[in-house]
């Protein structure tokens, strides 16, 4: 417990003071982030990470997530569709001259993680470029949801949420988690006097939606470790596992608030 309260402080506080910084900084310690992100993914099912396949999408990976700095959204979105089809087709190429060492299954396993984790940064260095005080919105509403899922269902929890995905978690924490993000954004928005959101109700709605979305991003990370039999998904944070462990929930939060338009 020690020893994941000491990381997560540090790790949460130097990530917060270069996203303060913003602008390049920012951009690439996300781009690396997503990078990191997407090989542990790849080394989940157990892919060799300096594979060809492997290696080309965390290039497309990073081109996506530098991409932000592009001058205009138009510019980005060509740079995406290309770097997306040239690794399709440089998948099924790698196919054939690989004889099937490298499959059809694995390159559309490697594609979709490339477009999970390279779009979701895009979108929080996008955020971050428009809105510093929106992003770390989110950041906080997330954080706070997983201190309390894990601290109330420590305490409280007695019905698991989902016993065959991720045995420790409980209906308790889950109700917890909501109850510390409606929290953190009550006193969020009094810290920062400064509205996000034109209404309470709408702060509160966006809240809910981003502590209830986080937790599904949290299991969806924690079925596919499961269906893959693996714990963790790296050891580079001490107490916590990989950075894909860290950062699974804002991973799906991110584009779900793009989907609503709470990001443009």
């Amino acid at each position: 417990m020690k020893l994941r309260v000491i990381t997560g402080t540090l790790a949460g506080g130097l990530f917060v003071a270069v996203m303060a910084v913003g602008s390049v900084p920012f951009t690439l310690l996300s781009a690396a982030i997503a990078v990191i992100c997407y090989m542990e993914l790849a080394a989940l099912k157990k892919l060799p990470l300096l594979s060809p396949g492997v290696l080309m999408g965390a290039f497309c990976v990073a081109g996506i997530v530098l991409g932000t700095l592009l001058p205009s959204e138009d510019a980005f979105g060509l740079l995406f569709i290309k770097l997306l089809a040239a690794l399709v087709l440089l998948f099924v190429g790698t196919t054939v001259f690989s004889k099937n060492r490298f499959h059809f299954e694995q390159a559309a396993y490697l594609l979709m993680s490339v477009f999970y984790i390279g779009f979701s940064y895009h979108l929080l260095v996008h955020v971050r470029l428009s809105s510093f005080s929106l992003a770390f919105f989110v950041l906080v509403i997330i954080w706070a949801a997983d201190s309390g899922a894990y601290f109330i269902g420590r305490r409280w929890g007695r019905h698991k949420l989902a016993p065959k995905i991720s045995p420790k978690k409980t209906k308790e924490g889950a109700v917890g988690a909501l109850f510390t993000a409606l929290i953190a954004a009550v006193l969020f928005q009094f810290v920062l006097r400064d509205p996000i959101f034109p209404s309470w109700w709408l702060l509160l709605l966006v809240t809910l939606l981003i502590a209830t979305f986080g937790q599904l991003g949290d299991l969806g990370e924690s079925a596919l470790k499961r269906y893959y039999g693996v714990k963790d998904s790296g050891n580079i944070l001490p107490g916590h596992g990989g950075l894909l462990d860290r950062f699974d929930s804002l991973i799906f939060v991110l584009p779900i608030l793009y989907l609503i338009g709470v990001i443009n």
